[in-house]
């Protein structure tokens, strides 16, 4: 059963390991001092609402499928490429969907004793409201304590993942935000591992240095005029 929690401190010193905001980086979304970080991406949609992955949308768009490629650049087409109908229905995916964070909480339950004990940070802007908030730089939670199999109820009230959720042992990090179009995992080389062999998420090992925005991809670089088409 979830419940809020007033133990905003073990959050807090969470977030406080993050590199800072500005620097626009992995590190300052999923904390730093776990052993390896992997980077689940999103799937996106066909127009039957049936996942699309990344690579599918890549090899449409004639770009580079690399570990620290940006949606928007992958899902550009170069010229020659892009011929319709497309494999997507143009809607970036904000979500990673319910069936695959209860596929990787199957795995991060293996790597815990803990999974009794999780918190999970939710962004107030997700309509959530609480007396009691953890804060990053222009980001503030309400927190929350719960078992690793209550994930459903924050799709149920928010129709969003939580933020982060972390176990009582600390033992791993999932963390995400609503600008990105990804998920972090942070945990043992052994974790992160099993998360990249697990055949129902799309996973790229991934820096704590790797950018968040469209230019820190410079493999599949696009133009202002291609870059203007997302904002």
């Amino acid at each position: 059963m979830v419940v809020r929690s007033s133990d905003v401190d073990r959050a807090n010193r969470l977030l406080a390991r993050l590199h800072p905001f500005e620097t626009y980086c992995a590190g300052s979304v999923v904390p730093p001092g776990f052993e390896s970080y992997c980077r689940i991406l999103h799937p996106a949609a066909d127009d039957s609402g049936r996942p699309v992955t990344w690579a599918t949308i890549a090899t449409w768009a004639g770009r580079v499928y690399h570990r620290a490629m940006q949606f928007e650049a992958i899902a550009t087409p170069r010229p020659n490429f892009g011929e319709l109908p497309a494999p997507w229905d143009g809607q970036v995916p904000w979500n990673l969907p319910l069936s695959q964070v209860i596929a990787l909480a199957n795995i991060l339950k293996r790597f815990t004793l803990g999974s009794d004990q999780v918190w999970y940070l939710v962004w107030e802007g997700h309509g959530e409201c609480g007396r009691w908030l953890a804060e990053r730089p222009h980001r503030r939670y309400v927190v929350y304590r719960g078992d690793l199999g209550d994930l459903k109820h924050f799709y149920d009230w928010t129709r969003y993942p939580a933020d982060y959720w972390f176990p009582q042992d600390h033992a791993w990090c999932v963390a995400t935000d609503v600008d990105l179009y990804w998920t972090y995992v942070g945990g043992t080389q052994r974790c992160i591992q099993a998360i990249l062999s697990c055949a129902d998420l799309e996973v790229v090992p991934v820096d704590l240095d790797q950018g968040l925005t469209v230019d820190s991809d410079v493999v599949n670089r696009l133009s202002p005029e291609e870059k203007s088409r997302w904002s």
